[in-house]
C-alpha cells in the first residue's frame, strides 16, 4: 500500500495574539521552532556509570522570516513596543499545519529580539526571534490532515511535562 503526504506552506497557520494571522512569510525556509534545552542530559563516570538528568523546561525559541514589505512586520513591531514599553508583551501563539498533525501552542509568548533592518535594490526578509514558554507541541507528518480527536490526542500527549511539572 503506497501513502501520499502532501505539505503546503501555504497551508501553515501562525497565529498571534489568538486571532492575528501572520501574514508576508518570506520564501524557502521561514519558521524555525527550536526547544532551548533538550528534555534529558546525559553524564558518565569514569567508570563506565550513566546517569541522566531530566529537565522539565519548556521553553522554545521561534524565528519568523518575513519580506521586509510585509503588514505583519507592522503586527511585531507594535507587539514588541507594547512590551518594552509597559513590560505586558506577552500573547498567545499558534503554529498550525493544517494539511498535517504538526502545531505549536503556547500562551506566554514574546517578542525576543527584532530583526536587523536591511535596505537593497530587491526585497529583503527580517528574521524575528520570539521566546514561548508552555509550550505544547506535536512533530507530525503530513501523511493525511489530523481530524479534532488527533488534534486532542496530540494535544494531551505534548501537555503531560507541563502538567506533571505543575503536580
Amino acid at each position: 500500500m503506497t501513502t501520499l503526504a502532501t505539505y503546503s506552506p501555504e497551508d501553515v497557520t501562525i497565529l498571534v495574539a489568538g486571532v492575528i494571522p501572520i501574514t508576508g512569510l518570506a520564501a524557502g525556509s521561514f519558521l524555525t521552532i527550536s526547544k532551548n534545552l533538550q528534555p534529558f542530559t546525559t553524564q558518565r563516570t569514569s567508570d563506565g556509570q550513566v546517569a541522566r538528568l531530566y529537565n522539565n523546561d519548556q521553553t522554545y525559541s521561534i524565528s519568523l522570516t518575513l519580506h521586509s514589505t510585509a503588514e505583519s512586520n507592522d503586527v511585531l513591531t507594535k507587539l514588541s513596543l507594547v512590551d518594552q514599553t509597559f513590560l505586558v508583551g506577552k500573547f498567545p501563539l499558534l503554529i498550525k499545519d493544517t494539511k498535517g498533525t504538526s502545531f505549536f501552542f503556547s500562551t506566554t509568548t514574546w517578542i525576543e529580539g527584532e530583526p536587523d533592518q536591511e535596505f537593497s535594490d530587491e526585497i529583503t526578509t527580517r528574521t524575528w526571534v520570539l521566546r514561548s514558554s508552555q509550550a505544547i507541541t506535536n512533530i507530525g507528518s503530513n501523511v493525511e490532515s489530523s481530524g479534532m480527536l488527533d488534534d486532542l490526542i496530540n494535544t494531551v500527549t505534548a501537555a503531560a511535562p507541563i502538567i506533571g511539572g505543575l503536580l
